[in-house]
């Protein structure tokens, strides 16, 4: 019963603790205080996910490292009675931590699309406050360096996509903390979080949130906490993204007082509240990103700061996984399987396709004592005379046996059957022409304006094509469906636009076409 009434309190007591007086930051040293509760999970963050391809994937694993150095100014004061000098009743604030620098060490990794396992770890390289302080008869000393709680976690993907990744788990945090260092509480406790992370683009906005919730947070256990770490990003330009990350947590603490029912330096107070708000700008390059962010802290919680910086540094990719099979045999025993290395009888590295480099100067993995063009690359044939050698015009007619090397014509000899170019301009036979009232072009024709096309893919000096459409006696309609029928045959074979054009001439005799180059 006490622990509903906690939670049906909870939303008035939030809304009084975050204004509460910044005396109200610091509890007794024998209460779970901590300053490293800020546990940064921007989107993207591999405390979301692994970063990278985070779509679903059959083979290789995604992973993702970060170092994030965070800079809190203030995140523990409290308020002393009997100042300086000692007149009773006189308070002074204090602060055990004025300055800590946090290094948190993370990183996670996919083996599986729907697996994702985090370790992380926070450090203290950094501390200094005020010294000789005494909160309820119990000294609170200057921060000094140490170390954080281990934490480690797994989640499973329910739900994968580019633009929505949703992720349940849970991640516990291992008793490692040092108190000198205000990162560890008395008790010395493994914690457990249950975690509901999303994440996902849309368009240019990159989205991420991390849900934490300690279980015995509805019992009230002294320094357990309901945490939410977002990020929202905007991509300004492919490199650079700005946006918020906010962090919010709501902590219970035990009453830990003989004399009274009251959390020293909190007063009698079940719940304390953090919230940060902080403007973040994120820059990528390749697989690398840092991230800057800052803002200043709200909350009665200890470890909130008044203010904060944030550099992160991180790294994610994708690896890939490969398959080979056992029974591959690899004669030469170069590490290159049979299947694969274009010289099987004879070692050679990888890079050169299992030839070796020395007799194989183009670097096409045929022996140069095979290869029809030594010095020149290309591809392997049946004739002894073409392998070995380039084919200009990508029609597999090598060009020392192809008659047209710059005229695709594969079905024909190495030469196109109807439209050839020769002396700077196209002669096709038989001539183009539309059927009689037509919009039909004959076969004869249709394949010629193939040719031309694939003619001028082979050699750029071609520069532009005009085809005129002949329109003497013929009506509007069926010259313009004519006109239409010829740029989709160039459209349906994705030709560049800027390349060819379609005219309509009135003194060609209807359903002549015409071909002309455009120097």
């Amino acid at each position: 019963m006490k622990a509903r009434r906690r939670v049906a309190f909870l939303l008035p007591l939030a809304a009084t603790l975050l204004w509460a007086p910044s005396e109200g930051h610091a509890q007794g040293f024998d209460s779970e205080i901590r300053i490293d509760q800020f546990q940064p999970a921007s989107a993207g963050s591999p405390f979301t996910r692994a970063e990278g391809p985070h779509d679903k994937f059959e083979e290789g694993i995604a992973y993702g490292f970060r170092v994030t150095a965070d800079y809190g100014m203030d995140p523990l004061r409290t308020a002393v009675v009997g100042g300086e000098p000692n007149v009773p009743g006189e308070t002074s604030d204090k602060s055990p931590v004025k300055h800590a620098l946090l290094v948190h060490v993370g990183g996670a990794i996919s083996p599986l699309h729907w697996l994702n396992l985090e370790i992380s770890m926070p450090f203290a390289p950094f501390e200094t406050g005020d010294d000789d302080i005494s909160v309820n008869q119990q000294p609170m000393s200057a921060g000094t360096g140490g170390v954080g709680d281990l934490r480690i976690g797994a989640h499973a993907r329910p739900f994968s996509s580019k633009e929505f990744d949703l992720s349940l788990g849970a991640r516990f945090w291992a008793p490692t903390g040092t108190r000198a260092a205000y990162m560890a509480g008395p008790d010395g406790d493994f914690r457990v979080e249950l975690v509901a992370s999303a994440a996902g683009e849309v368009g240019d906005l990159v989205y991420g949130c991390t849900l934490g919730l300690a279980p015995m947070w509805f019992v009230g256990r002294d320094g357990d906490r309901l945490a939410a770490s977002c990020g929202a990003l905007y991509k300004v330009v492919p490199m650079v993204m700005l946006g918020v990350e906010p962090h919010f947590a709501a902590f219970t603490y035990a009453q830990r007082t003989a004399a009274s029912d009251v959390t020293p330096g909190l007063g009698s107070v079940d719940f304390a509240l953090q919230f940060e708000p902080m403007g973040s700008a994120v820059f990528r390059i390749g697989d690398f990103s840092i991230g800057l962010a800052g803002g200043a802290g709200l909350g009665s919680a200890p470890g909130t700061a008044a203010a904060r910086g944030v550099l992160t540094l991180g790294y994610a990719a994708r690896g890939e996984r490969v398959i080979v099979d056992e029974g591959t045999k690899d004669r030469d025993l170069d590490g290159v399987a049979d299947g694969y290395d274009a010289c099987p009888d004879e070692a050679g590295p990888e890079s050169n396709r299992g030839c070796p480099k020395e007799r194989d100067r183009d670097g096409d993995g045929i022996q140069d004592d095979k290869d029809a063009c030594p010095e020149a690359p290309g591809a392997r044939y049946d004739d002894p005379k073409a392998t070995g050698c380039p084919d200009r015009d990508n029609d597999h007619v090598a060009d020392p046996i192809d008659p047209c090397p710059l005229e695709p014509g594969q079905d024909s000899g190495g030469c196109p059957k109807y439209a050839r170019y020769k002396k700077g301009r196209f002669t096709v036979t038989p001539p183009i022409r539309f059927k009689r009232k037509s919009t039909a072009l004959s076969n004869e024709g249709r394949v010629a304006l193939v040719e031309i096309i694939r003619t001028m893919r082979a050699n750029p000096k071609i520069k532009q094509v005009s085809i005129g459409i002949g329109t003497k006696g013929a009506s509007t309609k069926l010259t313009d469906k004519r006109a239409s029928t010829v740029l989709a045959i160039f459209s349906d074979q994705n030709f560049d636009t800027s390349r060819f054009e379609v005219v309509l001439e009135n003194k060609r005799a209807a359903g002549q076409v015409s071909v002309r180059v455009v120097r």
